[in-house]
């Protein structure tokens, strides 16, 4: 009688945790799947009161078509309980539901019916669709982070590239400037001997009963020394020469470029063709043009095969778009020429196809020098056929804009 007032006592505060329970409760019998029981808050869920709902199909309280209803059946065959989560088909802002269904037991055992808990799973389902796309996020962000690392890494080695050539040709261009400045000395210092030379082989050509084979020789003598002479005095002009614009004729200032460049001519049988109008004035710093021609008649003759031919023409010019009296200076070689990929990086800094024994800074600065003084330069090139050789055009202001 006890047992049977406790299992009583059991029952009724097992259906009262029932009603009381804010989570919706249903259970249905194991065959059709008709409901035998729900509690309040399941009723709250569907709109329904009890009375509607007791008897009637589970499916007819499913709002869409739903893959729990296979699950009861499996539920029910298996008894092993299975969550299953669905949604009301709301295409903007769908709500989530978790069903937790489990067998219910009959006294000796066997299966009587399923025991259904019903639950909204939205604020879980946002928060991981959230999660997951906030990893599609970051994943972009990486990717695309990893792509701007590799672009200033190739960026930074590129300047550092950059800086390295840089010191290299500073350190280049230091030797240069203390070669120049020991060509200078030395120089000075052959002018006073090669002057006592002179005046003695003088002192010599005008000794009365000098025999003519002696006079011949004392005479070629001293041709050669006053060409010795004049390579000095160049030497120390161009060491002494001012940096401020002054106006002079641009012809002596090409033949002053072209003696320097003689002996390099010479050596390889090269045949330099000189036309130019020996009135043109022009107001800059000869310096500094006399350094952009003797690169650009070196490199047409470091260009050229043996007996190679490099024409050099000065003449009066217009430019297009610019008013005022011009220049130009033109040198042109019959070299191999500079293919058409090549031709347009030639005057980028360091830039060159001359391997261990150029620099890339020749044209670069030439062009910076040209470009300081209004002017503007330019090339053009062939390869094969008959006009195979390369073209620099440099225009000139005659007057500093």
């Amino acid at each position: 009688m006890k047992s049977v007032l406790l299992n009583g006592n059991l029952h009724h505060l097992c259906h009262a945790v029932s009603e009381a329970s804010p989570t919706p409760i249903a259970a249905v019998d194991g065959s059709g799947h008709l409901i035998r029981y729900v509690n309040p808050a399941f009723c709250l869920l569907t709109g329904k009161d009890k009375a509607n709902l007791i008897g009637c199909a589970f499916s007819s309280v499913l709002s869409t078509e739903d893959d729990c209803l296979p699950m009861l059946a499996r539920v029910y065959r298996s008894g092993i309980p299975e969550v299953h989560i669905g949604h009301d088909g709301s295409i903007e802002h769908p709500l989530f539901w978790s069903y937790t269904m489990s067998p219910i037991l009959g006294t000796k055992g066997g299966r009587i019916g399923i025991f259904i808990r019903v639950s909204e799973s939205t604020p879980n389902h946002r928060d991981a669709v959230a999660m997951n796309q906030a990893l599609l996020v970051s994943s972009v962000r990486q990717h695309e982070l990893t792509e701007a690392a590799v672009v200033l890494n190739m960026q930074l080695q590129e300047q550092m590239l950059i800086t390295t050539q840089a010191q290299a040709a500073l350190i280049r261009t230091e030797k240069l400037a203390s070669v120049g400045r020991m060509a200078a000395v030395i120089a000075h210092e052959i002018n006073n001997p090669l002057d006592a030379v002179m005046n003695t082989v003088y002192l010599a050509l005008t000794t009365k009963g000098l025999p003519e084979p002696a006079r011949q020789y004392l005479e070629l003598a001293e041709d050669e020394l006053k060409r010795i002479a004049h390579i000095t005095r160049q030497t120390l002009g161009f060491y002494r020469e001012s940096t401020q614009p002054s106006t002079f004729f641009i012809a002596p200032l090409l033949d002053s470029v072209l003696d320097l460049l003689r002996a390099r001519a010479k050596s390889s049988h090269a045949v330099i063709q000189r036309r130019c109008d020996e009135q043109l004035q022009i107001t800059a710093v000869a310096g500094e043009l006399r350094q952009v021609f003797a690169n650009l008649l070196l490199n047409s003759l470091d260009a050229i095969p043996d007996r190679g031919t490099v024409k050099l023409r000065c003449s009066r010019s217009s430019r297009s778009g610019h008013p005022g009296h011009w220049v130009r200076v033109t040198i042109a070689d019959n070299g191999g020429g500079i293919d058409a990929d090549t031709l347009p990086n030639i005057f980028e800094a360091f830039f060159t196809t001359k391997g261990a024994i150029g620099n890339g800074l020749g044209l670069w600065v030439s062009k910076q020098i040209i470009e300081k003084h209004g002017g503007s330069i330019r090339a053009r090139s062939n390869r094969g056929g008959a006009r195979t050789g390369t073209v620099f055009s440099v225009i000139l202001p005659v007057d500093p804009l």
